[in-house]
């Protein structure tokens, strides 16, 4: 079993070697007018801009931010495979939090995806059954916490004040499972919405420790949609010999997996969790969810069973 990461002390900075340029100052991304997110994710809770051509920062107050996708990067970076965006540094400055990283070149697939031909959908799916297939060897420290050992970041931990039964971490499963019946639990005795009573929450606390159990911690995204996967185009060159002994040169264009990004919701989870937390909110409006079973493997039934606390929690 291996050791919780270590979480860094702030502010973080790499060595200046690895830098591709100086480091962006703080006036410098307040003026970035090149977005990375919609307007729908920009109400306040963070931003994230692109500063000159080479930084990504991400930047914000929590508990909208939090240091979670940044030791998830330092983690990362230990696995080549992944091509997860580089932390270049982490700090706060007041009460914001900012992360700066690396620019990753690519479009995100979510805008590229119906355009796509079967052939380079299957080629990208197969890239990323190998990407996740990896992620989730890296050796788990056998709890069920963020990153670096602390509280959960998925929404349905989250309570306004802390409470370690709802939050995390977990030492088990069946405590994880139980946190999330304790969570239908407090929101109906909070009486809000009115209209619900605990007949449901009762039945969550009886049958989630049991229907959602042996599975063992592997790190997790937690958020694999489209828009947090780049892709680039990438010209595949082939010579066939021709007549005379003269090369002739067929060009295709292929795609290439380049990022997966914003892991601001990673952690240790159950097994079935990149699946099942992504299987609710599919739209089985075109070919995605059957794909996205090539991605990391189905899991139904959990992702049933969290069909049902969605329905309770997601008013």
């Amino acid at each position: 079993m291996a050791s919780i990461p270590t979480a860094p002390p702030l502010p973080y900075f790499c060595d200046p070697s690895e830098l591709p340029a100086r480091l962006p100052t703080i006036p410098e991304i307040e003026a970035s007018t090149h977005s990375l997110q919609t307007p729908n994710f920009e109400l306040g809770y963070h931003r994230v801009v692109l500063v000159r051509n080479k930084f990504v920062v991400k930047f914000g107050r929590p508990p909208w931010m939090t240091e979670n996708e940044g030791h998830a990067l330092l983690l990362l970076r230990q696995y080549p495979s992944i091509p997860a965006p580089r932390l270049y540094a982490m700090y706060y400055e007041g009460d914001r939090l900012f992360l700066v990283m690396e620019y990753k070149p690519g479009v995100r697939l979510d805008t590229v995806w119906d355009r796509l031909s079967e052939t380079n959908k299957l080629a990208i799916t197969d890239q990323l059954h190998a990407i996740f297939a990896d992620v989730r060897a890296i050796p788990s420290p056998g709890i069920f916490a963020s990153v670096a050992g602390g509280k959960l970041r998925h929404k349905y931990f989250w309570s306004v004040k802390p409470e370690p039964d709802i939050n995390g971490p977990f030492q088990n499963e069946r405590d994880f499972s139980m946190a999330m019946a304790l969570r239908s639990e407090r929101v109906r005795k909070s009486g809000y919405p009115p209209d619900k009573n605990a007949w449901l929450s009762q039945f969550l606390k009886r049958h989630f420790p049991t229907a959602l159990a042996g599975h063992g911690s592997v790190l997790t995204h937690g958020d694999v949609q489209r828009k947090n996967i780049l892709v680039e185009k990438v010209l595949k060159d082939s010579s066939k010999a021709g007549e005379g002994g003269e090369g002739s040169k067929n060009e295709s264009v292929e795609w290439r997996v380049s990022a997966v990004v914003d892991w601001t919701e990673a952690g240790w989870y159950p097994s079935y969790w990149e699946h099942a937390a992504m299987f609710i909110h599919l739209q089985w409006v075109n070919d995605w969810p059957e794909k996205y079973e090539r991605i990391v493997d189905p899991c139904p039934l959990e992702g049933g069973m969290l069909w049902i606390l969605k329905q309770d929690l997601e008013f």
